[in-house]
């Protein structure tokens, strides 16, 4: 969101909102012309705030309505004072008065009420005095400043989407790659807490001078197949996985796991659901090959199959999207 500070962007505006009624409050017996006293009260009780009170850019809608009807009633008392002491010289600052109200309304993002109020004042004027109010009686004026008020609150909406876009992008942005990084720092401890296992194992392989027990077999071939699969399986191997992998393998099972980046996109809550998913999918199998691949660029994001062997049907077929 766009920050305007208040102090500046409202000193000017306002000292000008309240030089307008001066030259009108120097005629002559001011106290003797009591409706536009009346409008000029209602006036400040309207730019006062709207200047300089509310915090944020958006004017709250109250305060907007109340400026609309005080934009309403201001030239009706104006135009009745001018009837009442037959003097049409008095009240000239009501027609850019009754504009700044608008345009600040307008600009704080009341947009609506500001045109209601615009048209308002240009029926009154017409009506009273005609066209010819249009060119001496500054209603161009006061039209073209509302409008270039709506003009610079679209362009401040504008902004400020296109700020929030960017900031959300920016969050995104953080957010990945805090997860990619997260993600990393686990698999270089995974790899970590492997190597640190098989390398005992590797030095004994290395150091045997008689052969290997069918145990000792089985326990080499799982360490293998556990490097591989983190070399290969990257963000597959959650916990839950990796636990069902071993059983399958314990039963005899050929377990492959691929990831080819089809999770990467997903968020940490999105991929456990759909590992776990997975790893309910796999629950009966208890024999056979089984294939646990993330392609990239398809619509599912998990593929889990599961096959014998001499059988077309497979056990499990399964695409998964999140």
């Amino acid at each position: 969101m766009i920050v305007i500070r208040r102090g500046i962007a409202s000193t000017i505006p306002f000292i000008y909102a309240i030089y307008l009624p001066v030259q009108s409050m120097l005629l002559p017996n001011p106290l003797q012309r009591n409706y536009e006293l009346l409008a000029l009260c209602l006036y400040l009780s309207a730019a006062i705030p709207s200047f300089l009170l509310y915090r944020g850019l958006r004017l709250p809608l109250a305060q907007a309505l109340f400026n609309l009807v005080v934009t309403v009633i201001m030239p009706a008392l104006v135009i009745w004072q001018r009837a009442v002491i037959n003097d049409v010289s008095v009240g000239g600052w009501v027609v850019m008065g009754t504009a700044v109200i608008l345009t600040v309304t307008a600009v704080r993002q009341q947009r609506l009420l500001a045109v209601l109020g615009t048209i308002s004042l240009a029926a009154q004027l017409l009506y009273q005095y005609g066209a010819i109010v249009a060119m001496t009686g500054g209603l161009i004026g006061a039209v073209v400043l509302v409008l270039a008020g709506l003009g610079v609150s679209t362009g401040i909406q504008r902004a400020n989407s296109e700020v929030d876009q960017y900031r959300l992008q920016e969050e995104n942005s953080r957010s990945q790659i805090a997860a990619i990084t997260a993600t990393r720092n686990e698999r270089a401890s995974r790899l970590q807490e492997i190597l640190g296992a098989a390398i005992p194992m590797l030095s004994e392989v290395a150091a045997a001078k008689n052969p290997l027990s069918p145990e000792r077999k089985l326990q080499t071939k799982m360490l293998e197949l556990s490097l591989r699969d983190e070399i290969r399986g990257r963000n597959l191997l959650s916990p839950e996985m990796k636990s069902e992998i071993a059983r399958l393998r314990n039963l005899g099972c050929e377990v492959a796991v691929l990831d080819e980046g089809g999770t990467d996109h997903l968020s940490a809550e999105s991929k456990n659901e759909i590992l776990n998913r997975a790893v309910l999918a796999l629950q009966d199998v208890t024999q056979g090959r089984v294939t646990i691949r993330s392609p990239k660029g398809e619509s599912f994001v998990l593929t889990v199959v599961a096959t014998l062997s001499g059988q077309a049907q497979p056990l499990v077929s399964l695409r998964l999207i999140p």
